[in-house]
Parts: C-alpha cells; sequence; structure tokens
C-alpha cells in the first residue's frame, strides 16, 4: 500500500509540474507574440523601403515620371510605394493593439506629465539636431558644387514633399509601430533602445551612409522615440524628422541644380 501511495503521489506531482510548464507556456506565447509582432512590422517596414531603392537602382521597378530630373523621378516612385505599406502598418498596429493606438496615435507636442520638459526640450532638440544636420550636408554641398539659383527653386515643392511622405513613413515605421506596440510589454529605455537600433542599421545604405551614419541616426532614432514615449504623441518626432529631411532633400536639390 505504501508503494502504491507513493507511486500515486510522484505521478500526480509529476502531472501538476507538466501543468505548470503548459500553463506558463500558454501565458508567455501571447507575450512572445505581443512582442515580436511590432518589432517584425517595423523592421520590415523600414527594410522595405531599402529593398525598394535597390529595386529601382537597378530598374527592375519602372520610375513614375514626374519631373526632368531622374533622382526626383526615383525619390518619388520610392515614395509613393511606401506610402501605402506604411498604412498597412497602421492598420495591423490598430488591429493587434487599439488602447495602444489610441493613446500614441495623435499629433502631440505638449508636455504629459512633470517628469519630462518636451514644451522646452522639443525646440532646443529641433534647432539644434537641424543646424548640426545643416553643417554636416554643407560640405557635401560645396564639394559637389552645389547652387541655390532657379533651378533650385522649381525643386523647393519636392523637397517638402519628399520631407513630408519620407518622415510619415519613416516614423509610423520606426517610432509609431515600436513604442505602441510594446507599450507595457517592455520598460520604456528597451523600448527606446530598440526603436533606435532598427532606425539606424537600414541607414548603412541610406543618407547619412555607413557606419557613421548608423551611429547618427541611431541616436537621432532614440531621441525621437523618447519623444513619443514621454509625450503621448508623434508631433515632436514628426517635426524634428521633417526638418532633417528638407536639409538633406534641400542639400540633394542644391548638388542636382549646381549639376543640371
Amino acid at each position: 500500500m505504501g508503494g502504491t501511495g507513493t507511486k500515486d503521489f510522484e505521478r500526480n506531482k509529476l502531472n501538476l509540474v507538466w501543468q505548470f510548464k503548459l500553463n506558463s507556456m500558454e501565458k508567455a506565447t501571447p507575450n512572445i507574440l505581443g512582442t515580436a509582432i511590432p518589432i517584425i512590422v517595423g523592421s520590415a517596414g523600414l527594410l522595405s523601403m531599402t529593398l525598394i531603392a535597390q529595386l529601382l537602382r537597378s530598374e527592375v521597378i519602372p520610375l513614375i515620371k514626374v519631373s526632368q530630373h531622374q533622382i526626383v523621378n526615383h525619390t518619388f516612385t520610392m515614395q509613393m510605394l511606401v506610402l501605402p505599406i506604411s498604412f498597412v502598418a497602421l492598420v495591423i498596429m490598430r488591429v493587434c493593439n487599439q488602447q495602444s493606438f489610441q493613446k500614441f496615435f495623435r499629433l502631440s507636442f505638449r508636455q504629459y506629465d512633470d517628469s519630462n520638459n518636451w514644451n522646452l526640450l522639443g525646440p532646443i532638440l529641433a534647432v539644434a539636431i537641424t543646424l548640426g544636420n545643416a553643417l554636416l550636408m554643407s560640405t557635401a554641398v560645396v564639394a559637389e558644387h552645389g547652387a541655390m539659383n532657379n533651378k533650385f527653386v522649381a525643386l523647393i515643392p519636392w523637397i517638402v514633399f519628399f520631407s513630408m511622405t519620407n518622415a510619415w513613413s519613416e516614423e509610423i515605421f520606426a517610432r509609431f509601430v515600436i513604442v505602441a506596440g510594446l507599450d507595457g510589454k517592455l520598460n520604456a529605455s528597451t523600448i527606446c533602445i530598440i526603436s533606435a537600433v532598427i532606425f539606424g542599421v537600414p541607414h548603412f545604405f541610406g543618407t547619412p551612409g555607413g557606419f557613421f551614419g548608423v551611429i547618427v541616426t541611431s541616436a537621432l532614432g532614440w531621441i525621437l522615440a523618447k519623444s513619443v514615449v514621454e509625450s503621448k504623441g508623434l508631433g515632436w518626432a514628426l517635426l524634428i524628422h521633417f526638418l532633417q529631411d528638407v536639409v538633406i532633400f534641400g542639400a540633394g536639390s542644391m548638388i542636382v541644380a549646381g549639376n543640371s
């Protein structure tokens, strides 16, 4: 009898252990998926931009001709292909986490609470980062004999348009999807680091490029993610990103104007 009782006890104990493990796995699976989906969606969106750019350069995808300048046609085609992907990312996040979607999908510039002061920090960073970027890009403009002439003036509407569309798409992929998708699953510092990494790495092939570009854009990505987390909105991230793109596309347009 004692041996039988011991075997039953051990069997019940083993069943309880397995049941505990199964319950733990069932609870962990949604958490893992909830964490993985935003990272996958954000990374896929940014990598799609790199892939589309490469396909356009290799002429696999035909250009939409809207200008006499090939670089304008290239950029326009790329932006028109990427924009729909950004809207798909928004739909996915809306379905996966409606509460966080509503929490962060707003054009907020205000200070959210007493722990941060984006009313002061936002303008300072916007000006400082833009001036630094302008100084950096000015070296390329000078080296490539860029000019501010009538051809440059004609390109200004494209500069503004491309800056708006590019800032929108990249902020949706690298900031909104990551911050809203991981809110409540990871701590704020980790979320900002993930956003910085997935934003910085694809810029190895972008502007600025190489390892320097990765470092600079990763730092910018961390700052912009922090702005979204703390202000509970995309306002500062979109504005600061837009200003940097104005500088970059503006510099490119000066080079085009000076060499055509």
